[in-house]
């Protein structure tokens, strides 16, 4: 379910509003663990260079995921930035990556060496 507020919110330049959502969810991964499956997964299918960041809480209609930043870090130059992110689900700790987006997350770190002078 997703519902775009500005449909519902009044046309006007300046207004006050306020918005409540409450969610109730039982977390059986935590965050490092999200981290560490991260961790593991990137260094296995993607390649070395390449960890999670802290992190995030996201929900979606149908699950609460683990939102992990992955940066891309060479020992020479240091933490080079960010290449990505991967969610995993806070009740099962299903890492959600398919091929495509782990070979956006190669891609992008190649390009960020190749920016970089080493």
């Amino acid at each position: 379910m997703t519902v775009e507020l500005s449909k519902v919110l009044p046309q006007l330049e300046a207004a006050q509003v306020d918005v409540n959502i409450r969610v109730s969810a039982k977390l059986n991964v935590t965050k490092v663990a999200a981290r560490r499956k991260v961790n593991v997964f990137v260094l296995n299918e993607i390649g070395t260079g390449l960890g999670g960041d802290t992190p995030t809480l996201v929900i979606y209609s149908d699950r609460m995921c683990w939102r992990v930043p992955v940066v891309l870090a060479l020992s020479p130059k240091g933490r080079l930035g960010q290449v990505g992110h991967i969610d995993v689900d806070a009740q099962t700790g299903e890492i959600l990556a398919d091929d495509q987006l782990t070979q956006d997350i190669a891609d992008h770190a190649e390009r960020l060496v190749a920016g970089s002078s080493l």
